[in-house]
């Protein structure tokens, strides 16, 4: 019996250590509270703007600098005048200055020029003290003339020290040692006037137009050396057209069969300029349009179609994820694409409860979770300005991609509440529902093992305890 007893009592030891083994492994089971944040929906970041640079790189720009710093005239010693264009009525009169000569005013006089409807002399009224009219020259209109030009001579002051310096950097060719003075001629000078008692009959001129695509659309440019704001864009309608090349709507807008495969050709359409258009009216009341009659209709004009392929451009974030505690917070920023600052715009988010962004891009950690985020962002334009410049014969593509977020409650986890700077992105910030809690749930499954365990063994002990009772009474009885 006392043997029995002792089997017993082992088995109910061997017992103890399970159960508090079970029991110590669900109580060092974490508590899994963390939520998964899902990504909304991608949004379109690429920029809605109108309007865009010409498609001419830095460089040609330079090259077309330089060449108007060395115009041709320089090389055959041309000096310029103010104004190149001569208007008025018979019997009118009026002055002639010359342009400056590298920032300095020429001290001389024009040589008397005459001809049938010009005369041109020194202006003894004029005061010599005016620095501007040190030439001292006035024209007079002698008859109405249509398309007329002169070309006059200029004697330079060479004991006049500015007068000598200037000339000696723009005609490095003359020689003005031991000379008191030097005859240079002017640029060809314009000169229309009419008859005091009727007007010139007006002229038709056909301005200057240049017709390329920007992206999928025509459009008309005009630029003129005497017109100060060009090249500028004409409002314009285009007749419809549909070749094997192109099909073009009366806006401009265009589509290219899948014929086509040429990525540059030219095509000649048809348009008429809008003269209500804003630009159109300040060329035709600039001096060298304002006496004639515009053109409007042309017909076969050649346009240059140049299809340009699409370049991609990744923005990319300052920091790979954002790690904050409730309440932490920081300010979004894109990484600098080759040299250039990328600045911008951000959808606000405010009704979210996991994510608050602005649109200056600080956001702020509301409550705990993980996942991603994609703020809907806009560029600049002068970021976008900036980019055309490095691919102007591209249309660009702006992309961003998707941000790690890992928020924790105060005092868990290893999320520090400091400011974390990060990078734009373009979605909504939308979190999912919290998931179970898997710690609780194998605690509770240890528990149950536990007590199945325990009464198991009160059953076994139970059982033979009543055996050794019945083997004590058989044994008394015998």
């Amino acid at each position: 019996m006392k043997k029995n007893s002792l089997r017993l009592s082992a088995v109910v030891l061997a017992c103890v250590p399970f159960l508090i083994g079970g029991t110590q492994l669900a109580n060092a089971e974490e508590v899994n509270t963390n939520q998964t944040v899902s990504s909304s929906e991608v949004a379109d970041a690429k920029p809605q703007i109108g309007e865009t640079k010409d498609t001419t790189s830095e460089n040609a720009v330079t090259k077309e600098s330089e060449k108007d710093q060395t115009p041709e005239s320089a090389k055959d010693n041309i000096l310029k005048v103010e104004s190149n264009n001569i208007k008025g009525k018979k019997g009118d009169t009026g002055d002639i200055f010359l342009a400056k000569v590298n920032g300095t005013v020429l001290k001389g006089e024009f040589k008397p020029f005459e001809n049938d409807f010009i005369k041109v002399e020194r202006n003894l009224n004029r005061e010599s003290k005016d620095e501007k009219a040190l030439s001292n020259t006035i024209w007079t209109a002698k008859k109405a003339i249509k398309d007329g030009s002169i070309q006059l001579e200029f004697k330079a002051d060479l004991t006049d020290a500015k007068t000598k310096e200037a000339l000696a950097k723009e005609f490095s060719n003359l020689n003005l040692e031991n000379q008191k003075e030097i005859t240079i001629k002017t640029e060809k000078i314009k000169v229309n006037f009419t008859d005091t008692d009727k007007p010139a009959p007006q002229k038709e001129v056909e301005l200057p137009l240049t017709i390329k695509n920007k992206g999928n659309k025509l459009v008309v440019t005009f630029a003129e050396a005497e017109f100060k704001e060009s090249p500028v864009e004409l409002k314009a309608s285009f007749t419809e057209l549909k070749s094997d090349k192109i099909e073009l709507a009366s806006d401009g807008s265009f589509k290219i069969p899948e014929t086509n495969k040429d990525k540059t050709f030219t095509e000649k359409v048809t348009i008429t300029l809008d003269t209500k258009d804003s630009n159109f009216q300040k060329i035709a009341n600039s001096d060298p349009f304002k006496t004639d009659k515009i053109i409007t209709n042309y017909k076969d004009h050649p346009a240059t179609i140049t299809l340009s392929q699409e370049k991609v451009i990744k923005l990319t974030y300052t920091v790979k994820d954002l790690t904050a505690k409730i309440n932490g917070g920081g300010t979004l920023a894109f990484n600098d694409v080759e040299g250039v600052k990328i600045t911008g715009t951000f959808k606000e988010i405010k009704d979210n409860e996991f994510f608050s962004l602005d649109a200056k891009g600080n956001w702020k950690a509301k409550k705990a979770g993980e996942g991603s985020i994609d703020p809907t962002f806009t560029i600049s334009k002068e970021s976008l300005t900036e980019l055309q410049k490095k691919y102007p014969e591209q249309d660009l593509k702006i992309e961003t991609s998707s941000l790690k977020v890992n928020f924790t409650e105060a005092g868990s986890g290893s999320g520090s509440n400091q400011k974390v700077y990060a990078p734009v992105s373009k979605k909504d910030y939308a979190p999912v529902k919290k998931l179970p809690q898997t710690g609780e749930e194998k605690m509770r499954f240890a528990g149950i093992i536990g007590i199945v365990v325990l009464v198991i063994v009160g059953l076994i002990f139970f059982m033979k305890k009543k055996k050794n009772n019945d083997d004590d009474t058989d044994e008394n009885n015998n």
